[in-house]
């Protein structure tokens, strides 16, 4: 290009009329507020994301629109949304049952009505055939109904401004408990009464009161518009069975291709100093316990006890606290005397039958200890995978219990084993690539990999167990093959794990170890019945010792194989569970069933231990015999669970699914139980609140266990939380005081540099200027 061309007639530079030093002030004073006010609405914004997505964060009076309830916060003049929450238990033990009344008052301390929605933790063999709601003197009786109906009636109380009550169960030992039309200042009590079988093994028998869960890991992709879960709950407003995303529910997580109601197994958690410092969140526990034996003694783990003996076999049992922070599981463990130790046990009910009942008939609840080998029996080599959770879940005291559990079970080995330790969070790392030999250098090495492990990140379960269950070696038949779970089971993908545990367990057993003030023990006893193993839970680093041996009893002792149960003739038994399982030593056999006929005769256990046939003999009639109320409702919640494990064989949509589904319905609309597809709904016939008063819906959050820590995946999975967020934002003022500083210096070194050549260089353009004027005057 020839710049001449569109090169005009030079203009001397004084005649220009350029803008003044004032003209450049002012545009940069104006470019400089801009910056700053763009930088400081960035910021703005960022923190009130923040805190919006906070759960337990700290809000003021002013900031209440979203239907919160509120408590006072930690600091002065800031609160907390929550509801006031305080629990009774009271527990009595007959027999081999567990009965449990668990009150729970529900406060409303704001202005305004409010509808209280709360995920509630209870055993996972719980059969809960109870529920009432109690305001001031009148009680109201629930009724068991097919869930889509419970939520129908339900949602038209609340909406017509009457006081109701629903409780739906999400997973077997986890329900959702609602209550609506909460007056401002009220208080609602909601009674809900359960049943359980006790545990009983070695030697020692045992109860279990969950107050609090631990987070859930919700894996899997977030469920878009198409792919929505089909479901009949309560977060749905459109028809029977809508196809929702349930953005409205009470949890944090959304659901997901893996877990459809993540929603509804995901509640807020607060810390438990912020909950005690409202005087929320409280639980008294009161034991009657009726043994019928005579005790050698009696002990919680976890909460300080005072007791008293009513008789022999017979005490009292309360809190030595009166009330403690709903934190952690209730645990009560008492053991019989030597002498009184039972081999055996029988108890049975008789429901008289009714017109308008299908629930008449004789029940039985039946206890049978195989015989104790004490001979010298041969140990046999075993090739034992070890799996740690080590996901944020298990930060805290969790990740010490499993640590100092695996160096336990490593020191256990014999040079005839082969072993493996395989890591998992968001990902999964093996120690070795298979299995090697348990010799000292490969125990050292495993001993120090353990001793480093830190809590981090999510709970991919599926690829470590199936790299786990995948470790057998080629032509190790001779070795005995067991996998030693160790994890919290803070997972909402049970059903799929248990899919996968069936399809790839081969000839492996699978035990697993919970770990945690709340593990989930619905996982963890399911997993093992999948795996064909047992479980064991450790609440506290000093129980590590005490329960590792009892799983080592377990792992290193011949097993109670080929076991069957014969009946007496005449008589037509459905006994649950219908699968007899191998009993490791000191595990007994517990089943309920249903009869008819006579009782008579002696029902006989046959097997094989340590290579020999073994037969335990029961007399019907015999003096084993008691008399124990509710054991019908404990085998239909028995009988529920095998069908559900039949579903999750066949597909829940499929033709035997549906017809599974059919099954479980009836029975447990015959027996009043709440299952799958049936819930307890309460509703008060009068009408409470008008219509032009309004309510809003409250999440009442969960207690964070003890000694873990609040995890970022109590969040949605696309949130940072507020710490993140501010993080960012420091970061990023920062990072723009840097450049707008080395902008500064920048130009401030450009200012020099144009100075000095000007010294040193003559300027052309003045220097023509100069010359062109000489000239001129010359002329």
């Amino acid at each position: 290009m020839n710049r001449a061309l569109f090169s005009g007639q030079r203009v001397p530079r004084e005649y220009l009329l350029l803008p003044t030093n004032e003209y450049y002030r002012r545009r940069y004073r104006s470019k400089h507020r801009r910056r700053w006010l763009l930088l400081a609405a960035a910021l703005l914004t960022m923190f009130v994301a923040a805190v919006g997505a906070r759960a337990e964060q700290a809000i003021g009076l002013n900031d209440v629109k979203s239907g919160d309830l509120l408590f006072t916060g930690t600091e002065q003049g800031s609160y907390m949304p929550a509801v006031h929450l305080a629990s009774r238990a009271r527990i009595r033990v007959r027999g081999l049952l567990v009965e449990v009344q668990l009150q729970q008052e529900f406060v409303n301390r704001s202005d305004d009505w409010r509808e209280a929605v709360y995920v509630l933790p209870l055993p996972d063999r719980a059969a809960v055939n109870g529920l009432e709601i109690q305001i001031g003197e009148r009680r109201i009786v629930g009724k068991v109904r097919e869930r889509t109906e419970a939520a129908k009636v339900y949602r038209a109380a609340r909406a017509a401004g009457k006081r109701a009550a629903l409780l739906e169960q999400q997973r077997p030992n986890l329900f959702t408990s609602r209550v609506a039309n909460i007056a401002p200042g009220e208080t609602v009590l909601v009674e809900i009464r359960y049943l359980e079988p006790l545990n009983y093994a070695s030697g020692t028998f045992s109860l279990r009161l969950p107050t609090t869960l631990t987070p859930r890991y919700i894996p899997g992709a977030v469920a878009t518009p198409g792919g929505l879960e089909k479901t009949n709950g309560l977060d749905e407003t459109h028809g029977d069975e809508a196809m929702v995303l349930s953005t409205g529910s009470s949890g944090w997580a959304l659901p997901t291709d893996q877990v459809p109601d993540a929603h509804k197994i995901t509640p807020f958690m607060v810390p438990a100093g912020e909950l005690s410092a409202a005087g929320s969140h409280r639980i008294s526990v009161e034991v009657e316990l009726e043994a019928g034996l005579p005790l050698a003694d009696i002990s919680s783990p976890y909460h300080d006890i005072d007791m008293k003996m009513q008789a022999e076999g017979r005490y009292s049992i309360r809190l030595r606290d009166g009330d403690v922070a709903m934190d952690r599981d209730f645990a009560l463990y008492w053991r019989p005397r030597p002498s009184s130790m039972p081999r055996a046990a029988l108890f049975s009910e008789r429901v008289p039958e009714a017109a308008d009942s299908k629930t008449g008939g004789t029940y039985l609840q039946l206890l049978l200890l195989p015989p104790d080998v004490k001979s010298n029996v041969r140990r046999l080599p075993r090739e034992v995978v070890y799996v740690i959770d080590t996901s944020g879940s298990m930060g805290g005291n969790s990740i010490r219990q499993a640590k100092e559990s695996l160096q336990l079970a490593l020191s256990r080995l014999q040079p005839t084993d082969r072993f493996n330790v395989i890591e998992f969070n968001s990902a999964t790392r093996a120690l070795f690539p298979r299995p090697v030999a348990a010799d000292d250098g490969n125990i050292v090495l495993a001993r120090a990999q353990v001793e480093g492990l830190q809590a981090n990140g999510g709970t991919e379960m599926a690829p470590a167990l199936r790299l786990a269950l995948g470790q057998q070696m080629p032509g190790a038949d001779s070795l005995v093959h067991q996998v030693v779970f160790i994890t919290d089971g803070a997972v909402g993908n049970e059903r799929g794990l248990f899919e996968l545990i069936q399809q790839s367990l081969g000839d492996a057993r699978l035990f697993t170890v919970g770990i945690g003030s709340a593990p989930n023990s619905h996982f963890m006893q399911k997993a093992a019945q999948f795996g064909r193993g047992s479980s064991v839970t450790i609440g506290d680093l000093g129980e590590v010792q005490e329960r590792m041996q009892a799983l080592f009893a377990r792992l290193e002792n011949p097993l109670a194989t080929d076991l069957q149960l014969q009946w007496p003739k005449g008589l037509v038994v459905d006994a649950y569970p219908k699968r007899i399982p191998d009993l490791y030593r000191g595990e007994p056999l517990q089943l309920v069933a249903e009869v008819q006929g006579d009782l008579g005769g002696e029902v006989q256990l046959r097997g094989r231990l340590a290579g020999k046939q073994f037969v335990q003999r029961l007399m019907l009639n015999g003096g084993a015999t008691g008399k124990s109320a509710g054991i019908g409702s404990v085998w239909a919640r028995a009988r529920i669970a095998e069908l559900r494990d039949q579903q999750l064989q066949s597909g829940e949509q499929s033709e035997a699914g549906t017809a599974l589904r059919s099954e479980i319905l009836g029975l447990a609309l015959a027996h009043q139980l709440v299952s799958p597809y049936t819930s307890f709904v309460a509703v008060e016939e009068v009408v409470a609140r008008t219509r032009n008063e309004d309510f809003a819906k409250t999440p009442v959050p969960n207690m964070v266990p003890r000694g873990q820590i609040l995890q970022r995946q109590a969040y949605p999975r696309t949130a940072a939380g507020l710490y993140g967020q501010l993080i960012a934002a420091a970061a990023l003022l920062g990072l723009g005081g840097l450049m707008r500083r080395g902008r500064c210096s920048g130009a401030r070194l450009r200012r020099e540099f144009r100075r000095t050549l000007r010294r040193l260089l003559p300027m052309p353009r003045r220097t023509c200027s100069l010359r062109e004027r000489q000239l001129l005057v010359l002329k």
